[in-house]
């Protein structure tokens, strides 16, 4: 009886052990299996995961943004999706510029109203633990365009906060897709060490909802 006993619980050890390594493979399968980007914009990294929606493509753009004390500064431009319907831009000013809340929101407000957005609405939230601006405007078209606006650099100087480098992110996509994108991107500065998984999830009490 006792031998038995041994063999039965031998063999149950052994099953156990399938089932954990079979489990295992599953789940690496299927993280392989989710569409986890990172590419280069400028001299920046920037990582963002949309699941297990693969039917999109990415380009790239280099395109004038803005001029500080007389010289331009290009917004380094990363469109996903067919048709372009989601970007992510960074624009380095070269100098700290003011990253304050009010500012950061009337560039939100001023992307929206270019893009001929109506009832245009601001919300402030976090993105990759930082501060940022959330917009929701009404395109002619019917639907709804996304624009969020945040510096991944931010730092404060003697109680104001100050930033040379923004990212934008801006969405016409469904729903689903737009919060994806807004809550994983992330943005790895020169010389950053990651301390963390790239892919790290984020929190519910973090995560956009539209």
């Amino acid at each position: 009886m006792m031998r038995l006993l041994v063999d039965l619980r031998s063999g149950l050890k052994r099953r156990l052990m399938i089932l954990m390594a079979v489990s295992t493979l599953v789940l690496l399968a299927a993280v392989a299996l989710a569409a986890e980007e990172t590419v280069t914009l400028d001299e920046y990294e920037v990582s963002f995961d949309l699941g297990n929606y693969t039917g999109y493509e990415i380009d790239f753009e280099e395109v004038p943004y803005a001029t500080v004390d007389g010289k331009e500064h290009p917004s380094h431009v990363c469109w996903i999706g067919e048709g372009r319907t989601m970007m992510i831009a960074i624009t380095d000013y070269g100098v700290p510029m003011e990253a304050t809340s009010s500012l950061t929101r009337r560039a939100v407000v001023s992307y929206l109203n270019d893009a001929g957005c109506a009832n245009i609405q601001t919300h402030e939230v976090y993105i990759d633990a930082k501060p940022a601006i959330l917009g929701l405007g009404g395109r002619q078209s019917g639907r709804t365009l996304v624009c969020a606006i945040f510096w991944p650099d931010i730092r404060e100087v003697n109680g104001t906060l100050y930033g040379q480098v923004d990212c934008t992110i801006a969405s016409e996509a469904s729903v689903e897709l737009t919060e994806m994108l807004i809550n994983s991107v992330q943005v790895k500065l020169p010389g950053e060490v990651d301390e963390v998984p790239i892919m790290e999830a984020r929190s519910e009490w973090d995560r956009i909802e539209l």
